[in-house]
């Protein structure tokens, strides 16, 4: 199980995202885009997750 915390990432956010590599990065990827503005490929989620 992964998971991804908006504040972990510098947002001042309390969204978090848990379940399985494809559903974190998806879910924190959309999240990102609707409530930040900023669109992250997935790939790049998938680095900010390994790199933590």
């Amino acid at each position: 199980m992964v998971k991804a915390v908006c504040r972990d990432y510098g947002f001042d956010c309390d969204f978090t995202c848990e379940g399985d590599l494809d559903t974190v990065t998806d879910g924190f990827g959309k999240h990102c885009t609707e409530e930040h503005g900023i669109e992250y490929q997935k790939e790049t989620i998938t680095k900010f997750m390994l790199n933590k």
